[in-house]
C-alpha cells in the first residue's frame, strides 16, 4: 500500500536556474535522505512516484509550487516536514505538506497559473497592460525546434495588470496548451516601443480544477496542504 502526499515550496534566488529534470532529481534525493522510501511504479523499469504540477522555466522564481509523491510507509508529517527542509538546497524552500485525498496527479488538474513580472519601472508600463488587455487577438510566433507556430496569446491571457511589486497575468491552461510568460513580455514590449529593463519572472500560484480562485481552499474531500 502507497501512502500519497503533496507538498509545496518555494523556489527562488539561484535556484530558479535549476532546470526541470534537475529538481525532480534532487527532490527525489531529498525525500530518500530523511530516512523514508519512496513508492515506485511497476514495470520493467520503476521509477519513484513523484512530479511536480507544473514544469517551471529555467530563470523563472516560483512562490508556490507543487509536488506529488507516494511513500511506502505512512509518516509524522512534522517530523518528516524537518527533516526535508534540511535535505533541500539554498532556495527551495518547503512551505506546506499534508496526505493527498487525490488520486489523479496535480498535472492533470492545472487549469490556470498567475504570473508577476518584477520590474523597477512597473507604473511605465500601464499605457501596455491597457493596450493588451483591451486587444481581441495578440498573436506571436513561437519558434520550436519541430518548427515554429502561431501563438494567439489572448486565448490564454485575459488581461494585464499593473500591481505594487509588478506586472502580473493569470494564465489559462488547457488541453490545447497555453501561453509563455515570455510571450507576455514581448508584447507589452511591442506595444511600449521599449525593452523591460532586468524583468524577473515569478509564477506566484498554481490553480487546479478544484479551486475556482487562487488561494480559494478546495472542496470536500481534497487535501490542500496545511501550513507547517
Amino acid at each position: 500500500m502507497n501512502f500519497n502526499y503533496q507538498m509545496r515550496f518555494a523556489k527562488t534566488g539561484r535556484a530558479r536556474f535549476i532546470a526541470h529534470l534537475d529538481t525532480l532529481s534532487l527532490l527525489v534525493r531529498a525525500v530518500r535522505r530523511t530516512g523514508y522510501e519512496l513508492a515506485f511504479t511497476g514495470g520493467m523499469r520503476p521509477k519513484p512516484i513523484l512530479s511536480l504540477a507544473m514544469p517551471l522555466g529555467v530563470g523563472v522564481e516560483g512562490e508556490d509550487e507543487m509536488c506529488d509523491f507516494s511513500l511506502k510507509q505512512r509518516v509524522p508529517l512534522t517530523e518528516f516536514a524537518q527533516k526535508l527542509q534540511r535535505q533541500l538546497p539554498e532556495g527551495i524552500r518547503l512551505t506546506a505538506l499534508a496526505p493527498s485525498l487525490d488520486r489523479s496527479k496535480s498535472a492533470a488538474r492545472v487549469i490556470s497559473v498567475s504570473y508577476r513580472i518584477n520590474v523597477a519601472d512597473a507604473a511605465g508600463w500601464a499605457d501596455a497592460a491597457a493596450r493588451f488587455s483591451s486587444e481581441p487577438s495578440l498573436v506571436v510566433l513561437r519558434r520550436r525546434p519541430k518548427g515554429d507556430k502561431d501563438v494567439d496569446v489572448k486565448k490564454y491571457v485575459d488581461k494585464v495588470t499593473i500591481g505594487a511589486r509588478g506586472v502580473e497575468f493569470d494564465m489559462k491552461v488547457t488541453a490545447e496548451g497555453t501561453a509563455r510568460p515570455e510571450e507576455v513580455v514581448e508584447l507589452l514590449e511591442r506595444f511600449a516601443g521599449r525593452q523591460m529593463t532586468q524583468p524577473r519572472v515569478v509564477r506566484t500560484g498554481i490553480v487546479l480544477a478544484e479551486e475556482k480562485k487562487p488561494g480559494r481552499p478546495p472542496g470536500p474531500g481534497r487535501g490542500r496542504p496545511r501550513r507547517r
